[in-house]
This record gives C-alpha cells, sequence and structure tokens, in this order.
C-alpha cells in the first residue's frame, strides 16, 4: 500500500510563467525607457569624473522616473490607467501654467521669483511651457494612448454592430435582462403578427421576421450605431490635440503698433527679453482710430470702447477695409489681428539756442528716440513727456550725451524756457511744444490647427450626444405558429436600462391589449 501511494502521487504542477504580449506602442515606451535610461547612468559617469550635476541630468532623471511610472501602469500604451495618468499630468502642469505668468520678460520674472528660482524654472520652460518640447510629447504620448485604445477595443464594438441578426433561441433567454411571457388562447395568428409588427415598428423600427418549425420570430432594434459614440469623442480628443500641436509647431502670436494715417509691414514676436521682427507680404495701414467713454459724473474717464479703422494693402493698392474691435478681428492670409491696446505717441518739439548765435534752431522727435544737436557732436535722448511736472505744466526729460562724460539727464519746463540756463552749458535747450498722436495697438496671430481644433469640438459635442442620449435596444417577440402557447417577448440594451425597462413595458402591454 505504501509502495501504491508513492506511485501514485504526483509532483505538483510547476508555476506558469507570465508571457507579456507587447505591441508597438509598448516598445516605443520601452525604447524611450532604455534611451534615458542609457543617457541617465552615462551621466553619472560623468558626474563622478566632473563631481557634480547639470540640469540637463535632472531633467533626465525626471523623464527616466516618468517613463517608468506609465511602464509600471501598464505594459501596454492602451492601458486605461495610462490615459487616467496622462490627463492627471496635463491638469497638474496646466496648474503651473495658470499660476506662472507665460511670456514674460526676464526682469519681470526674475523680480518676482529671484535669480535662482527663475534660472530653475527657466530651464524647464515654465514660462513659455505649452510651447516646450516636453508638453508636445505628452500631448504626443496621449494620442497614441487613445489610439491604442481605440484600436484595441473597436474590433470587438464593430463585431457587435455587423453581427447577424437571429432568431429567439431558448439559450439566449438567460443572458437576456429583460424577459417576458404573455399565454394566448384563441388569438389568430395573422392578427397577431400584424399587431407586433406595428408595434415593433411604432417604438423601435423596422422588424426582421424569422421562421421556425413552431414559431415565428419578430426582432428589432434601434441605435445600433451609439456603441460608437466614445470613439467619436476619441476621434475628436485626437483632432484637438493634433491641432493644438501643430499651432504650437507652426504658429505664432506677435504685436504691431501702428500711428494714425501709417502703414507697417512687419510685425513683432516676443521671444524672451527681445522682440523678433517679422516681415509681412502686405502691409497694414491704420486709417481712423476711435474711442469712446461712458457718461458718467467726474474728472475721470471709464473707457466704453476702442475699435481701429485698418486697411490692407498689396502693392501699393488697397485690397480690404474693416474696423476692428475687441472680440472682432480682421482675417487675412491665415493671420488674425484682434484688437488690443492703445496709446498716444508724443512728438516733442525742442529748442536749441546758442550763446554766441541769435538764431534758433529746433529738433522734433518721438519719446524715446536719440537726436543729434546742429553743428556739434553732442546727443539729445528724449526719455519721457509728462503733462504736469510738480505743479510747473508741461515737461519733458531729457538726457544730454557729451563725448568723454557720463549723460545727465534734467527736466525741460514750456512755462520756463530759461530753466536749462542753470547747466551753464554752450547751448540752452528749451520745450517749445508737442504733437500728440495716437496709434492703435493690435495683436497678431496665426493657428494653422485651429480648424482641426473646432472639427474636433464638433465632433466631440456629437460623440457626446450619441453617447449619453442614444443606446443601442434590441427586442425580439417570438410568436407560437399554433392556437396555444406563449408569447415570448426578450430585449437588452447597452445603455440607460432605466429607459429601455419603460420602454420594454410599453411594449408588452401593448403585445398583451
Amino acid at each position: 500500500m505504501m509502495n501504491e501511494s508513492k506511485d501514485t502521487m504526483k509532483e505538483p504542477n510547476p508555476r506558469p510563467s507570465v508571457v507579456y504580449k507587447l505591441d508597438v506602442f509598448s516598445y516605443i515606451v520601452i525604447g524611450l525607457m532604455i534611451f534615458f535610461g542609457i543617457g541617465f547612468f552615462l551621466d553619472i559617469i560623468f558626474v563622478i569624473k566632473l563631481g557634480g550635476f547639470v540640469p540637463l541630468d535632472f531633467l533626465k532623471i525626471i523623464i527616466f522616473l516618468a517613463v517608468v511610472l506609465a511602464l509600471h501602469l501598464s505594459i501596454r500604451l492602451s492601458s486605461l490607467k495610462l490615459t487616467i495618468f496622462l490627463f492627471i499630468l496635463l491638469a497638474i502642469l496646466s496648474v503651473f501654467g495658470t499660476l506662472i505668468a507665460q511670456n514674460a520678460t526676464r526682469p519681470e520674472y526674475i523680480q518676482r521669483y529671484g535669480v535662482g528660482l527663475y534660472e530653475v524654472l527657466d530651464f524647464f520652460s515654465l514660462f513659455d511651457m505649452y510651447h516646450s518640447w516636453w508638453f508636445s510629447v505628452i500631448l504626443l504620448l496621449l494620442v497614441i494612448n487613445l489610439i491604442a485604445c481605440s484600436v484595441n477595443r473597436l474590433p470587438g464594438v464593430l463585431s457587435q454592430i455587423s453581427r447577424t441578426r437571429t432568431g429567439l433561441e431558448d439559450s439566449m433567454l438567460k443572458a437576456l435582462p429583460y424577459v417576458d411571457r404573455i399565454q394566448i388562447r384563441g388569438m389568430g395568428e395573422v392578427k397577431t403578427e400584424e399587431g407586433v409588427r406595428s408595434l415593433l415598428k411604432k417604438g423601435f423600427g423596422n422588424s426582421i421576421r424569422f421562421e421556425s418549425e413552431s414559431a415565428v420570430t419578430f426582432f428589432s432594434e434601434r441605435g445600433r450605431f451609439s456603441r460608437l459614440g466614445v470613439y467619436i469623442a476619441h476621434l475628436s480628443l485626437l483632432f484637438i490635440l493634433v491641432g493644438g500641436l501643430i499651432g504650437s509647431l507652426y504658429g505664432f502670436r506677435g504685436h504691431v503698433e501702428i500711428l494714425e494715417g501709417e502703414a507697417v509691414n512687419q510685425i513683432f514676436l516676443r521671444a524672451r527679453d527681445a522682440e523678433i521682427p517679422r516681415p509681412l507680404d502686405f502691409s497694414v495701414r491704420c486709417d481712423d482710430f476711435n474711442i469712446s467713454y461712458y457718461n458718467v459724473p467726474g474728472q475721470e474717464k471709464h473707457v466704453k470702447e476702442y475699435s481701429s479703422q485698418v486697411t490692407i494693402l498689396e502693392n501699393g493698392k488697397e485690397v480690404l477695409t474693416k474696423t476692428i474691435q475687441v472680440n472682432h478681428p480682421l482675417h487675412y492670409k491665415g493671420l488674425a489681428f484682434y484688437q488690443a491696446n492703445y496709446g498716444t505717441v508724443h512728438d516733442l518739439t525742442l529748442g536749441i539756442q546758442w550763446k554766441n548765435k541769435k538764431q534758433k534752431a529746433t529738433v522734433k522727435a518721438p519719446e524715446g528716440t536719440t537726436v543729434p544737436v546742429p553743428n556739434s557732436n553732442d546727443f539729445i535722448r528724449i526719455l519721457q513727456y509728462a503733462p504736469q511736472v510738480h505743479n510747473f505744466g508741461e515737461g519733458v526729460q531729457v538726457a544730454l550725451f557729451k563725448p568723454n562724460q557720463e549723460p545727465r539727464p534734467f527736466w525741460l519746463l514750456k512755462a520756463f524756457p530759461k530753466f536749462d540756463e542753470q547747466r551753464k552749458d554752450e547751448f540752452v535747450l528749451t520745450f517749445e511744444g508737442d504733437s500728440p498722436r495716437e496709434y492703435t495697438g493690435l495683436s497678431v496671430t496665426k493657428d494653422p490647427g485651429v480648424w482641426v481644433v473646432w472639427i474636433g469640438c464638433g465632433l466631440m459635442i456629437f460623440g457626446l450626444i450619441v453617447s449619453f442620449f442614444f443606446s443601442h435596444q434590441k427586442v425580439w417577440v417570438r410568436i407560437p405558429r399554433g392556437p396555444e402557447g406563449e408569447i415570448v417577448l426578450a430585449g437588452s440594451a447597452n445603455k440607460n436600462r432605466v429607459g429601455f425597462e419603460k420602454t420594454f413595458g410599453e411594449l408588452v402591454d401593448g403585445v398583451r391589449r
């Protein structure tokens, strides 16, 4: 007996090995992880030799850990966990983009955050994060994830949509959630079939008739394609993300200030502390600038509305004229001109009186410009105009540049023409007058992906409507051929089962009558 028991004893089955099936998208993630992992370990070697980290090392560490976390969430990029992770990551980054002012100047950032924190934030491109390469990589990863999720799940949905319709078998009744039976006694066959067909057509559409030896089955359904609603929403997200990437890579945002009556053929793009001119293949002229104020008591004026009448010129010919208002831009050749701001430029006239000459010379220039002093090597820079200088009236602040001397800023007062004599120089400067001119400030944007985004928004609305307000509902009605027996009604719905239960109950009541 002992021998028999030993012979009959079986060794426990070895633990089955887990085999992961990788798709193309998973190989991309693993490739990124290997790439940044090798870069990280190579940097460690250089750290040992050089004795310290550089900012790029920290960025590689963060990217490496993020990729490892993404891979840990699922070995496949079609994982819903990865989708949630990317959405949460984008939400957190968007909070940073909201709290940190975007595209401001370097002095503004240093004043707000200090030099040390400014260098850290600037390195990670948090001052223009929506155009940074890493933000584009996250969006691209989300696009790949959505495609992977849809590709993996779409075949099953398409098979349900295109599945061949059959009659109602007894084996199906256990799986269907809604089943009802009605006993019939003496009801005519034709009358019953016609009545059932009419009820199905009223509630679900045209029905399909299946015949067997013992019964006739009518099948009807509606909302078959509502199963595609979630995939339409996925497609809309792809459109929106791709449109955003196109706008980020190939679009720009600039500004231009145009004096009344003048035309410009270039705009300026802000890049950190510099303004980069960008030429246009046409000219924009400001014909008129209008501003209106609210009629309220008091000396302070409150702006009600301001607008600019501009004309597009090509080869010296007027092509288009339009009035630009706030939220009513001018569109031309893929560019949008928005009314952004306005202001006044002061053309200031200065008098130059030499002590040994009776004739007075004059120069005229706007604020912020530098002009030469006639018959000398000196220069005058006009710093700013003030309508009131310490209750002495109008004045202008200038700086005098002399060879081998430090520039000296001082004020010239229009009401006191001899005010500059106290400098005891070889010439006296006077403030002769001011000729103010209004200018309009236009924001100029180019976003080639905006129409892609709008298409995505339309698809999202359509997809959400299909997903939330429609469901795939199927109904079978089986009628026995003989005068005795029972009518079997069965149905199912993939969504909104409460509403379908009410509709199915109405169908049952209609058949009973």
